[in-house]
């Protein structure tokens, strides 16, 4: 994992909410005072569900928690990055979820792989 990854952390007293910004589509934030930004992810609850970016180290538990509170962890088709950085995708327990794929463009793939 790039060094980044390892030294940047979402608190476990940040607080994750979740709002539905349009029929299906939810957003997830969180909100973290030390740095002074919010992280945004995305779940799509269509016939293939699918959440754009898992969030930082450290705010998986929290994420899966709001996403099973759409839909239940099984029925999570895809994860997918529109690029990576350790804020997009530092929550990968969300490959553990039994049907998702992981999904991205093959630039981020490659850029990934070569860092």
């Amino acid at each position: 994992m790039p060094e980044v990854s390892k030294s940047f952390y979402f608190p476990k007293t940040a607080k994750v909410e979740i709002h539905e910004i349009r029929d299906g589509i939810y957003r997830i934030s969180g909100f973290v005072d030390d740095y002074g930004i919010t992280f945004n992810q995305f779940l799509v609850n269509d016939e293939q569900p699918t959440l754009i970016h898992t969030g930082p180290i450290g705010m998986y538990e929290q994420i899966e928690q709001k996403v099973k509170e759409v839909i239940p962890l099984e029925k999570l088709a895809y994860v997918a990055f529109l690029h990576f950085e350790s804020d997009e995708w530092g929550g990968m327990e969300f490959l553990k979820a039994p049907r998702a794929r992981l999904v991205c463009s093959d630039l981020s793939s490659k850029l990934n792989l070569t860092g």
